[in-house]
């Protein structure tokens, strides 16, 4: 099974998060039921999130397509096989569990702080609708 699609989806949502933080600006920004008060540290979060988001992105989707070309795994009925396609003599302890194990770390971070910034800002917006009644 090819993984050049997944691999290329996951290096566009990096591209795309880095893209946010450095650009500071765009729909990914506005939250018209936080309080005016408060965008601006909104504003600065989000962007820092968008940056690290982005950059573990990136590092998930090296690992993954390293993973993809130096490995080949070979699902049969009753077992799977992985297959080594080459080493890099200079990292003798690269191997397959240790990439998927990376990607899967990665992926989890990324899960927990972008979900934590989504809750974060539920939780403001539901403080300042309580505010302004």
């Amino acid at each position: 099974m090819s993984t050049v699609f997944l691999d290329s989806f996951q290096l566009i949502v990096a591209v795309y998060l880095l893209y946010l933080a450095i650009m500071g600006k765009g729909k990914m920004y506005h939250f018209f039921d936080i309080p005016q008060s408060d965008q601006p540290r909104v504003h600065k979060m989000l962007r820092t999130s968008y940056l690290v988001s982005g950059l573990l992105a990136l590092l998930d989707a090296g690992v993954n397509m390293l993973q993809n070309t130096m490995f080949t795994q070979n699902i049969l009925e009753t077992e799977t096989t992985i297959t080594q396609n080459f080493t890099v003599d200079s990292l003798p302890f690269i191997h397959y569990e240790l990439l998927s194990t990376i990607s899967a770390v990665l992926t989890v971070l990324i899960i927990v702080i972008l979900a934590g910034v989504f809750i974060y800002l539920r939780v403001l917006s539901n403080r300042g609708m309580k505010d302004t009644k």
